[in-house]
């Protein structure tokens, strides 16, 4: 028997590692394209939900202009398929923030400085995955994207999960505007949760930009701004 001991901790370890890598695996999420009226509809009968609680947040962003980070939370009326579950939505808006002129001391000079975001990322918890958001007859959508009957023109490239934090990367750099030109903004993004809202601090990455220009200063500039996510 002690001989054996070191194959059955072996194979336990292998085991292990096998249930690991399948985890990590599914830490990589996708994002249905919906409608507003097709989410909508799945939590409240006439397809218009009532917003239960909202913030605009100020993203502390190098431009002028505003930048600001939408969230807010509705719930599911009784008989629809969302019945007792909230609702959370998501939107960046940099469409009234344009850029700046900043002073970066290694190049002894003044530049125009145009941020663009990458990412966005907060404490979710556990996800409703009940749901066909997309109405293609099947039920295990996680999260979506309303990418028509809403406001916005950038999508979700891709959503990671890790120990509760969910990471939404954004399909294209989503960047401030030009004199001539208005910024960017995100469409809604969305999940469900069984739980009621609280307030969570988010952690919003820039692009390389400044970083590269500027060595000394941190590569991924980041901003932290209150969100609504579900109790935990």
């Amino acid at each position: 028997m002690t001989r054996r001991a070191p194959l059955f901790i072996a194979i336990a370890l292998s085991l292990t590692l096998t249930m690991g890598c399948r985890m990590k695996s599914d830490m990589n999420l996708k994002a249905a394209k919906v409608s507003s009226s097709a989410v909508y509809c799945l939590f409240d009968p006439s397809c218009a939900v009532t917003v239960i609680d909202s913030s605009t947040t100020p993203i502390p962003m190098q431009a002028g202009g505003t930048a600001f980070l939408q969230s807010r939370t509705f719930t599911g009326k009784p008989g629809t398929p969302a019945s007792g579950l909230y609702g959370y939505e998501y939107r960046i808006d940099l469409e009234k923030a344009v850029q700046t002129k900043i002073q970066v001391e290694e190049l002894g000079e003044e530049i125009t400085y145009m941020p663009c975001l990458r990412s966005i990322t907060f404490e979710f918890g556990p996800i409703i995955d009940t749901l066909d958001y997309d109405s293609d007859g099947k039920a295990g959508d996680l999260a979506y994207v309303v990418t028509s009957g809403g406001p916005g023109k950038i999508g979700l490239g891709s959503i990671e999960r890790y120990h509760g934090l969910l990471t939404f990367n954004f399909d294209s750099p989503l960047c401030v505007g030009s004199p001539q030109g208005e910024g960017d903004s995100t469409f809604f993004f969305g999940l469900a949760s069984a739980k009621p809202p609280r307030s969570v601090e988010s952690t919003i990455k820039e692009t390389a930009g400044l970083g590269a220009a500027s060595p000394k200063m941190k590569k991924n500039i980041k901003y932290k701004v209150q969100v609504h996510a579900p109790q935990i």
